[in-house]
């Protein structure tokens, strides 16, 4: 058996356009009319079957079935270097490699049946390229340019500028073909194994290269802890960029909403985010930022929240700013701060909150004794505000009657202006009747009646009754009252006569309510000389002169008097 002869190799020289156009022809028009046209000329024949094709292209000595063993290397010209566009990447495509299965050669050529099938050896060189189902996939359609040897619009490659004369190597291949990660409606994660674990690991290795470049993407979803989140719930850390840290947006304060925390309830989801009920829902993996879509307890009240991502705060919403006219900001959403009571509504709350801090008094469902601890947190900041008040006045003020001490802000020392001198006029004294309280406010029928609780301290003093007696007008000011019948500023169309007519209402000692402190001891003309002792006259006074028997007739409005 003769010697095979070498193949030509790349001293075939590419320039000599020609001499390669003649031998090519003249290699078409023998092997056409040769009895065993599907031999190779200079390749011993052992078999005709393995042998096909390869003729003209190819290796027959390669593994595969004849399809595989004829493609090149090496080309019509004998060149086996990819920079020679008969070869190019020929071998990359038809050998799986660490990142795909080989591609069968009628993806991107004809097969022919024969030799002489119309379309494989009956026009000039390049061979045709037509694309088969894989470059189509997507409903794309790809093409091929002779000029810059390179694919455009197929599935395979994307719209990347791969050359098939510099084909590259499994190593450069990640990126070149899509973006890491791919732009939206893509999630912007490269957290690849994330969704794509059957074919890519964490590390980014192709672990299934069978099951990449397709035509199928294979993902699985539809937990929303493959692309943000941890095992304890959805809610990052970590976000979909992988960050775990408050500081970044993506992170924030996520947690804390969804937890709640000393003073709140936990929040859904679905309060500041659509929920989508499948991954591939609009506007949920459409690409950063995600869209923050209120709902929920942030427009309770009328209120109107909005999101600045560029300040990283929500504003307008009731959750930060529950108060009616109340525009505070919420914290920013990636600085961790501890929050107290006043960080979202004073406290009290401004007006017409009532203005005191015994906030268990009329939310004891919700605030602890103290005032201070939440008690239930699944009824604060949940859109209701939770009031139970009773029709016992001692809820706010009082104690053994609704006078206080304690004033509505705790306060139970004489020395405070909202406890001052109430015990006294409410229980009387030896020497005088109680006091109604009407009097000296308006006794509301309920606790939300208009003017009880709807304006800011002190209370307001809207005199009655005794007070306005012969003619009075009185005033209470710098802590005084003036002009009051009860303290005998004014007497039938005279001065009293009194040592000290505007008591102090905060001193508290006794030495404001001795005889002579309202009226003189008598009273000045036309009130009688004292030619008679006082009980001759006022029979709810003892012989002594000091002490009554009556207190209840008493600064009543009325002198009593009788005379024998």
């Amino acid at each position: 058996m003769a010697e095979p002869r070498p193949r030509r190799g790349r001293a075939f020289a590419r320039g000599a356009t020609l001499s390669l156009g003649v031998v090519l022809a003249g290699a078409v028009i023998a092997a056409l009319s040769a009895p065993a046209c599907l031999e190779r000329r200079d390749e011993p024949v052992t078999n005709a079957d393995v042998a096909r094709c390869t003729s003209c292209h190819g290796d027959p000595h390669r593994a595969g079935d004849f399809v595989r063993r004829a493609a090149p290397p090496v080309d019509l010209g004998g060149n086996t270097d990819p920079s020679y566009p008969g070869v190019g990447a020929h071998d990359i495509h038809l050998n799986a490699s660490g990142t795909h299965a080989a591609i069968a050669c009628d993806e991107c050529h004809v097969v022919p049946a024969a030799v002489d099938s119309p379309g494989h050896a009956d026009s000039a060189l390049p061979a045709e390229v037509v694309f088969g189902t894989l470059g189509k996939t997507g409903e794309r359609e790809p093409v091929f340019d002779a000029a810059t040897q390179s694919c455009g619009n197929t599935y395979c490659h994307r719209s990347s500028d791969a050359v098939w004369s510099l084909p590259r190597t499994s190593a450069d291949a990640c990126g070149t073909c899509h973006a890491l990660p791919p732009p939206s409606p893509h999630p912007q994660s490269d957290r690849c194994s994330t969704c794509h674990a059957d074919v890519i690991d964490a590390a980014g290795h192709i672990i299934a290269p069978e099951l990449h470049v397709d035509g199928v993407v294979e993902y699985k979803a539809g937990d929303c802890k493959n692309c943000h989140g941890s095992d304890e719930n959805p809610a990052p850390p970590a976000d979909t960029l992988g960050n775990v840290d408050v500081a970044a947006i993506g992170v924030g304060a996520h947690q804390v909403h969804l937890q709640g925390g000393a003073f709140g309830r936990p929040l859904a989801c679905g309060e500041c985010h659509v929920v989508p009920e499948h991954v591939e829902d609009p506007t949920h993996i459409d690409g950063l930022p995600a869209e923050v879509t209120f709902s929920g307890v942030a427009e309770t009240a009328g209120h109107h929240p909005s999101w600045d991502r560029a300040s990283a705060t929500c504003a307008g919403g009731y959750c930060h700013a529950p108060s009616p006219g109340d525009e505070r900001s919420s914290p920013e959403w990636n600085v961790e701060k501890p929050l107290d009571c006043t960080s979202c509504h004073g406290a009290p709350p401004p007006l017409p909150h009532p203005q005191t801090t015994t906030c268990s008094a009329c939310h004891g469902d919700v605030v602890g004794s103290d005032d201070h601890t939440i008690i239930d947190r699944s009824r604060h900041v949940n859109g209701t505000v939770d009031v139970k008040v009773t029709s016992d006045c001692t809820s706010c003020h009082g104690s053994v009657n609704p006078a206080p001490p304690s004033d509505t802000l705790g306060h139970t020392k004489t020395s405070a202006a909202g406890v001052g001198a109430h015990q006294t006029h409410v229980l009387g004294t030896e020497r005088s009747r109680a006091v109604p309280c009407g009097e000296c406010h308006v006794v509301p029928k309920k606790v939300l009646d208009a003017g009880h609780i709807d304006s800011d301290l002190p209370a307001e003093l809207a005199f009655s009754g005794v007070a306005l007696a012969h003619g009075a007008k009185p005033e209470y000011r710098n802590g005084s009252c003036r002009n009051t019948s009860c303290h005998g500023a004014v007497f039938p169309d005279d001065p009293s006569g009194g040592s000290n007519t505007t008591p102090t209402w905060t001193r508290v000692d006794g030495s404001q309510a001795k005889c002579g402190s309202c009226h003189g001891v008598p009273p000045p003309t036309p009130h009688p000389l004292p030619s008679y002792p006082c009980s001759h006259c006022h029979g709810d006074i003892a012989d002594d002169g000091v002490t009554f028997t009556h207190p209840e007739l008493h600064v009543d409005g009325v002198v009593t008097f009788q005379l024998e």
